[in-house]
């Protein structure tokens, strides 16, 4: 409590001029597909598919429009963006309070509690050269990590065209709506130095007119909490661009590495920068490894997103290959042992509303070769997200950075989202899961270690819902998940779940 009391006090002090924050996060569904629709029309030139997203190429194409001409349902999603910008230049100082029949169990792009009860205190400030925000945090009863946290909180310096920050942000890396493989915000953000561009200046192809617009973002964080291998250092790295028009492609590396007992010198890292790190393949000989020079636990991918009209009917496409370690298969491979996820988007107009709709598939059960049978023969995976010597894997705070759904699983999910700019927006998902299909736990006894969602095989349906209504300086959202679970040789399971949150402006 004296935490939250001592940023509230620094909240009623901070009366510097507020600006807008220079990041669109993770927390707005709605915002997300609106932004990606004017994205899809060719409103906005830049590349939309990493948060936290910059906002300035959003304000600069905003503002280049002219709205009159524009068709109903693109003038409501220009509008609605308009408004979240405005709210961001003239209110930067909010209360959230949120709470729950139930901690949440995995936490989707737009879902920004996690536990049964939330306080929240943020405020932030920006100037041409700097930006700073602090947000505390109080979460009674976390079963995870400590009551009080600074999650959201940054500092950032703005150098020419790139922002060089340090804090605590969420981070949605792919074209995903429901999850993605390769970096969410279903777990809590992790301590972190980043550097990213500031705007997606785009590069002139000699000889022509084509201009390509393309943006990165590369951070070192630590891993400070309770794991195998502690204050385990996490690389991450993506590079995405649009080619052409409608199409864009992204690029992604991340790598644990360092920690305690691990090596951790600029050669390892140089190391880790090549890929060396495929024990007896393109990295240190088996023996080498057995003496612990392997460098560190790598994922790689791609990801790309293509929208075009079909009979005049707007529809998007997206696919994502990520893999772990591992060597090439030969073929058509590229990677190691990936994995994927595929996505369709269209809209519909229904109930006086538009709406984005989807349907998003993902599969993380890899049977890696190094494995039980060590041929990818054996039916237990338990190596997707996993490494022998950081056992922890890639996990923060008892929740995986990447998929919602864990290792061994698949999902297919149907969603729709408003796209409005309307005071009131809804959002609905059906998932349909198959959790840890394995049935099998790296370390059932052990939170450390494995599947952080169920250490059995569950078939999970569940029926997710929110409402989100702004009232002036007022935001409230509720929602409810209805839940069946079905597990092998037991009973299965219903439940229901709601929450409520509310934010206040100053």
């Amino acid at each position: 409590m004296k935490l939250l009391l001592s940023s509230f006090l620094a909240i009623v002090f901070f009366t510097a001029s507020v600006k807008a924050d220079p990041w669109v996060d993770t927390s707005n569904s709605f915002l997300r597909a609106n932004i990606q629709w004017l994205a899809d029309v060719g409103i906005l030139k830049t590349p939309v598919t990493t948060f936290p997203l910059m906002w300035h190429d959003i304000a600069r194409d905003l503002d280049a429009i002219y709205i009159g001409q524009l068709d109903q349902k693109t003038r409501e999603s220009v509008l609605y963006v308009k408004h979240q910008l405005k709210l961001a230049k003239r209110n930067s100082k909010t209360i959230t309070a949120s709470a729950a029949t139930d901690n949440k169990r995995f936490t989707s792009f737009g879902e920004d509690y996690r536990n049964k009860y939330h306080l929240n205190v943020a405020t932030n400030w920006i100037s041409d050269r700097f930006a700073f925000r602090v947000s505390s945090h109080y979460r009674p009863q976390d079963p995870l990590s400590d009551e009080t946290s600074f999650d959201g909180s940054y500092g950032a310096l703005f150098v020419g065209n790139w922002v060089v920050s340090a804090g605590m942000q969420d981070r949605w890396w792919g074209p995903g709506l429901d999850t993605s493989l390769s970096l969410t915000n279903n777990a809590k953000a992790l301590p972190a130095l980043a550097l990213s561009r500031k705007s997606a200046i785009p590069v002139s192809i000699p000889w022509t007119e084509h201009e390509i617009p393309w943006t990165v973002t590369t951070f070192m964080g630590k891993m400070d909490d309770e794991r195998i291998v502690k204050n385990t250092l996490l690389w991450g790295f993506r590079f995405n661009f649009n080619p052409i028009k409608n199409l864009e492609v992204g690029i992604t590396r991340l790598a644990q590495w360092s920690g305690d007992g691990r090596p951790g010198d600029l050669s390892t890292f140089v190391d880790v920068l090549k890929g060396l790190d495929n024990c007896g393949g393109n990295g240190p000989t088996v023996e080498e490894c057995a003496a612990g020079k392997e460098p560190g636990n790598q994922l790689a991918g791609y990801d790309i997103r293509w929208s075009s009209t079909l009979f005049a009917h707007p529809f998007a496409l997206y696919f994502t290959s990520f893999a772990e370690d591992g060597d090439r298969k030969g073929g058509l491979s590229i990677l190691g042992e990936e994995r994927y996820q595929l996505g369709v988007e269209s809209q519909l107009s229904a109930f006086n509303y538009n709406w984005k709709v989807f349907i998003e598939g993902t599969d993380t059960y890899a049977l890696c070769r190094d494995g039980v049978n060590g041929d990818g023969t054996s039916s237990i995976g338990d190596c997707y997200y996993e490494h022998k010597i950081y056992q922890t894997g890639m996990r923060y705070e008892g929740r995986v950075m990447g998929s919602i759904y864990e290792n061994d699983a698949t999902s297919l999910v149907i969603g729709a989202s408003t796209l409005s700019s309307s005071n009131t927006q809804i959002e609905i998902k059906l998932r349909w899961l198959q959790l840890n299909k394995d049935n099998n736990d790296k370390a059932p006894n052990n939170p450390l270690i494995g599947n952080t969602l169920t250490t059995k095989a569950e078939d999970l349906l569940q029926l997710a819902s929110k409402v989100q209504h702004s009232y002036k300086n007022w935001r409230y959202t509720f929602g409810v998940e209805v839940n069946h679970s079905k597990f092998t040789n037991e009973n299965n399971n219903n439940d229901i779940s709601a929450f409520a949150k509310i934010e206040y402006n100053l």
